[in-house]
């Protein structure tokens, strides 16, 4: 049965450490703190979407992987890079309520204009929001969703109707300035669900105990048995290629698998270069053929579906190195195999 999603999302101006945990498991050694007490600051103030509650009450701010051992508390960071996941089935019908709060200092207003545009989805052209096509919509006083100025709001309506809309697809700024403005993180994933696809397990608890560091987990839960992990790849501004808005193995996600785990992998390309994604040990159907690479043009999504631990799918007790590579950009990331209780990740 169709349904109606409704999102309050809320475009806000603040800094950013790609690096919060300090970690480099590649050299083994801490990383220096600086001004702010960042480690590794995006050198430019960076666009944050944020999940908020009805008519923009308060903050809602969820985390982008739940079985992310690394992620911090989003409500400690103000958001996510990328913004709120939107989750919908095939036949359904989004509505996204945005306001935008961009208050960069020294910017003009007319470059703090924003508007969202979805990937994927059926939309009509008052809600498209692609500058400079949006027709003025009679229903928002006249107002045009391709371009909401700071402090103005604009509700989106899209539609799902078809089954070719299952998937995992971008939504981002495309105002006059959107691609500079995703650039700085003003972009999300939208996962639509096919129909009979099943809903992922949800952590017990919290997967991190007081004293735990980002290589060192007292009592981690047993590992889902299905899950649903969101890779999203692009550029920051002074951090080089990210993952989920993070750079450098001991910040980027660390997620958490078990054997016979049923793994659905949504990988995004939001950078303005195509980004070649390898998963150490894994393998994935591609037609008539496996594969362990998978290359994403950008703006691009694939959904990958890995039984972990199998002949089929490969994986197996340990960690995992998950590989971004974009010309002669590099993150990387990992999927931990464990079936729970007291771990510890390597670094050098």
């Amino acid at each position: 049965m169709a349904r109606i999603k409704e999102y309050w999302l809320q475009l806000e101006s603040r800094p950013w450490d790609a690096a919060p945990w300090g970690a480099n498991r590649q050299t083994g050694r801490p990383m220096p703190q600086v001004a702010g007490g960042m480690f590794r600051p995006a050198t430019r103030e960076m666009l944050i979407l944020r999940r908020m509650t009805a008519n923009w009450a308060a903050p809602d701010d969820r985390t982008l992987n739940p079985w992310d051992l690394t992620e911090p508390d989003p409500t400690t960071t103000q958001g996510t890079i990328p913004g709120p996941t939107l989750t919908a089935k095939v036949a359904d019908e989004i509505i996204v309520h945005f306001r935008n709060l961009d208050t960069r200092p020294g910017i003009h207003e007319s470059d703090r204009v924003h508007s969202l545009h979805p990937h994927g989805a059926g939309v009509s052209a008052a809600h498209n929001g692609v500058f400079p096509l949006a027709p003025p919509d009679p229903t928002q006083g006249h107002r045009r969703g391709d371009r909401v100025p700071p402090g103005d709001s604009f509700t989106y309506r899209w539609t799902l109707p078809h089954k070719s809309a299952a998937g995992v697809w971008l939504y981002h700024d495309a105002a006059a300035d959107g691609g500079q403005s995703t650039a700085l993180g003003a972009f999300g994933a939208l996962v639509v669900q096919a129909p009979g696809e099943q809903e992922p397990d949800a952590p017990p608890g919290a997967l991190r105990r007081p004293g735990d560091s980002s290589t060192s987990f007292a009592a981690v839960p047993p590992p889902p048995k299905r899950a649903d992990y969101l890779l999203a790849f692009h550029e920051l501004p002074g951090a080089g290629l990210c993952l989920n808005g993070r750079a450098g193995l001991g910040n980027t996600p660390a997620l958490l698998t078990g054997a016979g785990t049923r793994m659905t992998v949504r990988c995004l390309n939001a950078s303005t270069q195509p980004v070649t994604v390898t998963i150490q040990g894994h393998r994935w159907e591609r037609g008539a053929h496996y594969s362990n690479v998978e290359f994403l043009p950008p703006g691009a999504g694939a959904t990958l579906d890995i039984l972990s631990g199998s002949a089929e799918g490969g994986g197996g007790p340990g960690e995992w190195l998950i590989t971004g590579r974009a010309g002669n950009l590099l993150v990387r990331a990992s999927f931990v195999t464990t079936a729970g209780g007291a771990l510890e990740l390597q670094s050098a």
